[in-house]
């Protein structure tokens, strides 16, 4: 995957007509397309940066006053669409794990990318403002050293206000563990 594009919408309805838009105007491969909190809906997609670029043109030109935002990443890290799609496979409790805690869809997947294309980290779920209450949460595990400059990585990629909270717990309890994957 070269690159990877998504759209935020107000509302659901307009969100899936966008999104047909979009699919329909360039070759790209749909990564996403859900309905988030609170009564949003998201779409993502990837493939060659000028068709994705172009296709989240297309999205955002269809209904600009409903989009709440959009992004494209021209190279992605190859852990970011796992993380999102809930298939990272996640190991038994051991190290530290960083959490990142975003206001936006964009900038937790930002946030996300810039954290794992550091290094020494693994991604273990971006989750994207489903049962939030439109916030969305990024998860990574690594060393706590390694961690903790992630989460810094992750922090400086997100614009200003966009950060909720971050938290480096250096040893997470197995019963915790165990409860959030």
């Amino acid at each position: 995957m070269n690159a990877l594009g998504m759209v935020e919408w107000r509302g659901i309805a307009r969100g899936i007509a966008a999104t047909d838009a979009l699919l329909k105007s360039s070759p790209v491969e749909l990564v996403l397309a859900t309905p988030v909190c609170p009564g949003k809906f998201v779409a993502m997609v990837s493939g060659e940066v000028g068709a994705v670029r172009n296709a989240v043109r297309t999205a955002v030109d269809f209904d600009s006053e409903n989009v709440v935002d959009s992004l494209v990443l021209g190279t992605v890290h190859p852990s970011v669409v796992p993380a999102l799609t809930g298939t990272s496979a996640v190991p038994a409790a051991r190290g530290s794990l960083g959490v990142i805690e975003t206001f936006a869809c964009a900038a937790a997947i930002k946030a996300g990318d810039a954290a794992a294309k550091g290094g020494q980290v693994q991604l273990l779920e971006i989750r994207l403002a489903r049962g939030l209450g439109g916030k969305s949460l990024v998860l990574l595990q690594g060393e706590v050293a390694a961690v903790q400059a992630a989460v810094g990585r992750a922090v400086a990629a997100v614009e200003n206000g966009l950060i909720v909270g971050v938290e480096v717990i250096s040893s997470l309890h197995r019963a915790l563990w165990e409860r959030l994957f």
